[in-house]
């Protein structure tokens, strides 16, 4: 899965509008604060959410062109609220494959008709989107599982506290995963993460080997990792429940996931979604990776994505220099924001505008008008 082009706006008049973005495989988006970095992931996002689950309307619009399984799909949809009903709407959706440059569509919508795959279809309800009513058709499958593959980390709230909570390894999902050995199937779980981990170590070996390799060569200090019983910290469940925990130099106490450093927490998890991504790619999304982050663990971050799932796209923001500094300049996407409307400068052309300066890209960003502008 992975997001070509992307161009999103919210409510008519209430809003932020994004013009087109091309996106390759990584992608570091940059700008002054309330330039809309965080809005950005949140719009690609909340598409998302429309398409997988049922009920789930957001007020805007979108035009997104994706790529699964080499096949290539144009999805353009526009909601509005209803002020008879207060209810929000769709009013219109288009969902078009293509193949050799040609269009197929297979969606076409508006308030007053339904058709799909050139056939009238009896109105259907307006606060549902054509991929998660027709979900099970074989024309749409696809396109719903692709967007199920949209992931995103958001550090603001409660994920980091939520993530390294205990509980119960469920035995049904377990003998699952033992059994199919899918990797997808872990993915799209909603484990905690010492249950995650207890399961990559369980069925996917190398994998698990990878995230304690990785995270250890960031935290030197770390001697020992594993899984213990949640007893040992004074939590008794019903059935197994084990818990991820280190042990430090010159230290015998093992230290529970739920005592870890913020910093370590983090590095932990996102090691993990890395490692977890399904083999057919994911789009994952990162809000300022570097908050909370001692350099050591910044380090890691260009290096292991550049190694990470050969399908999958990052599109991650960041203020820190040395992200900015060691990601090129070609997979920058620089916001600027005048009201409601966010120009955009895409790394392509920053790179031939910096390319022959002997300064740090960094240095030549911030001093660029465009960024130092911000928002206006």
């Amino acid at each position: 899965m992975k997001i070509l082009t992307y161009k999103a706006g919210g409510p008519t008049g209430s809003d932020i509008l994004y013009p087109k973005i091309d996106f390759g495989k990584l992608n570091l988006v940059v700008g002054n604060s309330g330039a809309g970095k965080t809005r950005l992931l949140n719009t690609i996002f909340n598409c998302a959410l429309m398409a997988v689950h049922k009920n789930t309307i957001y007020l805007g619009s979108w035009d997104i062109v994706l790529e699964h399984k080499n096949e290539k799909y144009r999805w353009i949809i526009e909601t509005i609220k209803d002020e008879t009903d207060s209810e929000d709407k769709i009013v219109l959706e288009q969902l078009i494959k293509y193949r050799d440059e040609e269009e197929s569509v297979i969606v076409d919508r508006t308030l007053d008709y339904f058709i799909y795959n050139n056939a009238s279809l009896p109105k259907l309800s307006h606060c549902e989107t054509s991929i998660a009513l027709l979900q099970d058709e074989d024309l749409i499958n696809p396109i719903h599982e692709a967007m199920k593959l949209v992931m995103r980390r958001n550090f603001s709230g409660s994920e980091l506290k939520d993530s390294c909570s205990y509980g119960n390894m469920p035995q049904q999902l377990f003998n699952q995963i033992s059994t199919s050995k899918k990797i997808q199937d872990l993915f799209h779980s909603n484990l905690n993460l010492s249950c995650k981990l207890y399961l990559l170590s369980e069925v996917f070996k190398d994998r698990y080997v990878g995230v304690c390799r990785e995270f250890q060569s960031i935290f030197p200090f770390v001697s020992e990792v594993g899984f213990r019983d949640a007893r040992e910290f004074g939590f008794h469940f019903p059935e197994q429940s084990p818990v991820f925990a280190l042990k430090e130099r010159f230290s015998d106490r093992w230290l529970p996931i739920a005592e870890f450093a913020s910093g370590m927490l983090k590095v932990l998890l996102i090691l993990s979604d890395i490692f977890i991504l399904p083999d057919e790619g994911c789009v994952y999304l990162i809000d300022e990776f570097e908050n909370s982050l001692g350099i050591n663990a910044i380090n890691f971050f260009p290096p292991i994505h550049f190694e990470g799932v050969a399908n999958s796209q990052y599109i991650i923001t960041s203020h820190h220099p040395y992200i900015i500094g060691k990601i090129p300049i070609k997979d920058w996407v620089v916001l600027h924001r005048r009201g409601g409307n966010v120009e955009i400068q895409q790394g392509q052309e920053l790179k031939a505008k910096y390319g022959k300066s002997k300064q740090e890209a960094f240095i030549q960003l911030i001093n660029d008008p465009f960024y130092i502008e911000g928002v206006r």
